[in-house]
């Protein structure tokens, strides 16, 4: 048994933010929901991907539906499911880059993985999609194509669009941003004053990899996505999770840590004595479920978010490839991890949902749009400077 001053504080909590969707969302129209994941590893490294604890063996074992089959009915149930994919789907290993410590393949059959699991959107902007060259990054595009599945890099997009409504999915990296982002930006805000989208989303691959704090990059780049006219930013890159920040009453998630991530064998821990001893672990996840409300007329009107902390495996230190949806008691130090970062925002507490697993219901932000379309763009305590980065590793 909880104590009672908890379990008040999370009534609390689930009352405040129904009545806030309540409130918020009284003339809403049309809502879109996108379910967003951490890091996904469909494959194994090159060189160990025939051991008995590869991905690769887990999914002769245990057939395709296994690795997703914790969250497929919350997947299933939303509009789409976008997922970052940290790795290469070929049938080939030609254009194998040796000179990388890391190489993640898996075979263009594994997308049988994606479209078991419900998802419908995969992210190719991130440090692993070039690991077998221009060869393999057009063969994990054609994979997705005949499966299915959308994906998005750079300047291509990928729209989402149910009942008229269009929300553009975009997907970048530091190389990325660092050469074109001024040309992505301007795409985001012609693509949104034009009508051509009724939204924009933009995932972004950078971050120092098991460090609890997002850096300086994570901090600026989010920030510019939202002041080119981006609705919601989501972060991807560190392996752990990390914090949250509200920018003109749109949500920026710095890392959801990882997700079905076939990378590592084993789940990873990281002392870091200059924070005061804490361990950031992968072992913690979050799925972030954004609801998106538009008027009749397909104006964009707000955002709701739903947190639904896990476990990336079932068997730590062993990674099993499965994420599992945890207990409210379980989650508190995931939500802990999230809070460290997010040194303004109060998290709410976690609740539970009607089957038990853990939730946490955020306020309902409304779009906030000044009569002449501009943004505020009041911000955050400067960011922790970015210790070097492995993005080339």
């Amino acid at each position: 048994m909880r104590p009672g001053g908890k379990t008040f504080r999370r009534l609390a909590t689930v009352i405040f933010a129904a009545a806030c969707l309540a409130a918020g969302t009284a003339n809403a129209d049309r809502v879109i929901t996108l379910s967003f994941t951490g890091d996904c590893t469909i494959g194994s490294e090159e060189a160990r991907r025939t051991q008995e604890d590869s991905l690769h063996a887990y999914a002769e074992q245990n057939g395709y539906d296994y690795f997703f089959a914790n969250f497929r009915e919350l997947f299933e149930a939303d509009d789409a499911t976008i997922i970052n994919l940290e790795g290469v789907l070929s049938d080939t290993a030609n254009g194998e880059k040796t000179s990388k410590r890391y190489r993640f393949r898996g075979p263009a059959d594994f997308t049988g993985i994606l479209k078991a699991g419900s998802v419908e959107v995969a992210g190719l902007a991130n440090n692993h999609t070039a690991d077998f060259g221009a060869r393999g990054m057009e063969n994990t595009k054609k994979a997705l194509e005949d499966a299915g599945i959308g994906w998005a890099r750079a300047m291509d997009c990928h729209i989402v669009e149910k009942d008229s409504i269009r929300i553009a999915v975009f997907s970048m990296d530091y190389a990325l941003s660092n050469t074109i982002g001024d040309r992505l930006r301007k795409k985001i805000t012609e693509m949104e004053e034009s009508g051509e989208v009724n939204a924009t989303v933009v995932l972004f691959h950078n971050g120092n990899e098991y460090d609890p704090k997002h850096n300086s990059v994570q901090e600026s780049r989010g920030k510019s996505f939202v002041e080119a006219g981006a609705d919601l930013v989501v972060m991807h890159h560190s392996h752990v999770v990390q914090g949250l920040r509200i920018l003109d009453n749109r949500s920026i998630f710095y890392s959801l840590g990882n997700f079905v991530f076939g990378g590592n064998r084993e789940i990873k821990s990281v002392l870091y004595p200059r924070d005061g001893g804490r361990e950031p672990t992968s072992l913690y996840c979050l799925v972030v479920q954004a609801k998106l409300y538009f008027d009749d007329d397909g104006n964009y009107t707000g955002q709701q978010m739903i947190l639904y902390p896990g476990y990336t495996s079932s068997a730590a230190p062993v990674n099993n490839y499965q994420p599992q949806r945890i207990s409210a008691e379980q989650a508190e130090p995931v939500l802990d991890a999230m809070q460290y970062d997010t040194p303004d925002t109060i998290m709410p507490a976690v609740g539970e949902d009607e089957t038990g697993y853990a939730r946490l219901v955020m306020p309902f932000l409304p779009s906030g749009r000044e009569k002449d379309g501009k943004r505020s763009t009041d911000g955050l305590p400067e960011a922790p400077k970015a210790y070097p980065d492995r993005n080339n590793r």
